[in-house]
């Protein structure tokens, strides 16, 4: 069976550029988030797929998840999902179009994990570097891990930048066994 992401990726680009032709990017964006994390509550996961559960019922739980947000546009998305037994992939579809959305907003969202709180001075510092590396608009997600005993970790898309202690003493203790 192919993988979920190459059976996603021509549905979040077609629903990508629909909504990019409409000027309903930020609404389609909301109510795949939700469908997505709706059909991966493991029971509307149990639902889908199920002989003994209409696809029309999937369909009008997932529109009533979406509310205002749920247009003819993605409520006929939803239908055309369910006909080829795609509902499963709304998480992937999701992903898949949040990126193409950042793209074309020439926006990254970064997660930063970092040993202590960052301070808003360090927040921005970092947000420029990231920016000037780059060249987008970026947006923080902040956690702590105090499991790093010192640094911060870094992801922003593919880029992962490891300026953690416990990954220098793992370095460190890999060197010294050679």
């Amino acid at each position: 069976m192919a993988e979920k992401i190459t059976i996603a990726r021509p549905y979040a680009q077609a629903m990508f550029d629909s909504a990019k032709e409409k000027g309903t990017m930020e609404k389609v964006a909301e109510a795949l988030q939700i469908a997505a994390a709706a059909v991966s509550d493991p029971a509307l996961a149990a639902m889908i797929g199920n002989p003994d559960v209409a696809d029309d019922k999937i369909i009008a739980l997932l529109t009533d998840l979406c509310g205002d947000r749920a247009s003819n546009e993605v409520g006929n998305f939803f239908k055309l999902l369910a006909e080829y037994d795609r509902l499963a992939v709304l998480p992937e579809i999701a992903k898949l179009f949040e990126s193409y959305r950042a793209e074309e907003e020439s926006t990254v969202e970064a997660e930063v994990i970092s040993a202590a709180e960052l301070s808003d001075a360090q927040k921005t510092n970092i947000a420029k570097g990231l920016k000037k590396r780059l060249g987008r608009e970026v947006t923080l997600h902040c956690k702590v891990d105090e499991n790093l005993i010192g640094g911060a970790i870094i992801r922003a898309g593919d880029l992962v930048i490891d300026g953690s202690i416990t990954s220098q003493l793992t370095k460190l203790g890999h060197a010294l066994s050679r």
